[in-house]
């Protein structure tokens, strides 16, 4: 099996790359990250340019390769521009509400559904009325962390997904949803 080579990952001028050992740390005007690199693969840094290189000629090396270019990627992604998710809680009487470092969510359980935002994450929420669907809520989880702030997203999202015939729940903004034909329309038809 031919090494593959990767196309090399520019460092931006405003961000500050440093690999010591097995530990890459990013720098940038947002936070910085660290990272472990895998075993299998070498991070050099050449001029302004990160460089990773397979260790060893085997399949699960060259996986890790691509693997490691796109964890880096999105840790100078992350420091640089950020990332965010957007969530859309939908339903009457559901709501969300910050406290402290806790988000609460009101989705129809007897009890609220209390999220520990974890340290690195901005949690912001948005109230928007609307004649057609109620009011919606909108919750905003921003971080320099891809992985965390999925995380977080998903965790949220778990806590009440929509359900197919009314949409009531938690959804991410950009999801489509397919509405189920009920079977009250279906006998009338």
């Amino acid at each position: 099996m031919a090494k593959k080579r990767f196309r090399p990952i520019l460092i931006p001028k405003e961000a500050k790359v440093t690999v010591t050992g097995s530990t890459v740390n990013v720098q940038g005007p947002l936070g910085t990250l660290t990272k472990h690199t895998s075993p299998k693969v070498n991070v050099e840094i050449n001029g302004d340019n990160i460089l990773i290189r397979n260790r060893e000629n085997s399949k699960e090396s060259a996986a890790q390769q691509g693997t490691m270019r796109s964890h880096l990627e999105n840790m100078i992604r992350g420091v640089m521009k950020g990332f965010e998710k957007v969530l859309i809680i939908e339903g009457t009487g559901y709501r969300a509400q910050l406290s402290g470092a806790n988000l609460q969510l009101f989705l129809g359980y007897s009890k609220p559904k209390t999220i520990a935002i974890p340290k690195g994450i901005q949690c912001e929420l948005k109230v928007v009325k609307s004649a057609e669907k109620g009011d919606l809520t909108y919750i905003t989880i921003k971080g320099v962390n891809k992985e965390l702030v999925g995380d977080v997203a998903a965790e949220i999202k778990r806590t009440r997904k929509p359900d197919p015939y009314k949409h009531k729940g938690v959804r991410y903004a950009d999801e489509v949803l397919k509405k189920k034909v009920g079977k009250r329309a279906v006998v009338q038809a």
